[in-house]
């Protein structure tokens, strides 16, 4: 890789070739068009694997979200997601499930969630995103009302 070290897009595909598995999850994780040239990628990479002394949460801790009674549908969003995202290896019928079963019993999303199983992340973000617009409206329409 070295020969190649001046042409950016190069050195970018071949890249995910030499990482190990750990990196290579990392990698898949990156968003995309997120990165925009190599160094951006080295530097992404260094401070993910040299300074993060963090040790990878295990599923187990994402068993463990559940949506508190004073907690709103978007703030167990965020903290379920944080976790998830701490977890290096998880599938997605797994992720699915927990998010479903950690939002409390009678709450409109779990039911929909059980009625219409998503079977992609994309499905489960999209019925979330749906059902918080839905909560931060009633939110706001109560606020006015006060």
């Amino acid at each position: 890789m070295a020969g190649y070290r001046r042409n950016n897009a190069l050195m970018c595909l071949i890249f995910p070739s030499s990482l190990s598995e750990l990196g290579l999850k990392w990698f898949e994780r990156l968003l995309e068009e997120s990165i925009e040239r190599w160094q951006q990628l080295a530097e992404a990479f260094v401070t993910q694997f040299k300074t993060n002394t963090k040790t990878p949460k295990e599923i187990n801790h994402l068993l463990s979200a559940k949506m508190e009674s004073d907690d709103s549908l978007k703030a167990y969003n965020t903290k379920y997601w944080e976790t998830f995202n701490e977890i290096l290896d998880c599938p997605t019928n797994l992720e699915i499930t927990q998010y479903k079963h950690g939002l409390p019993i009678g709450h409109r999303l779990r039911d929909s969630l059980m009625i219409n199983q998503p079977t992609s992340m994309e499905l489960l973000m999209q019925g979330i995103n749906e059902h918080i617009h839905v909560e931060d409206n009633a939110t706001v329409s109560t606020a006015k009302k006060n």
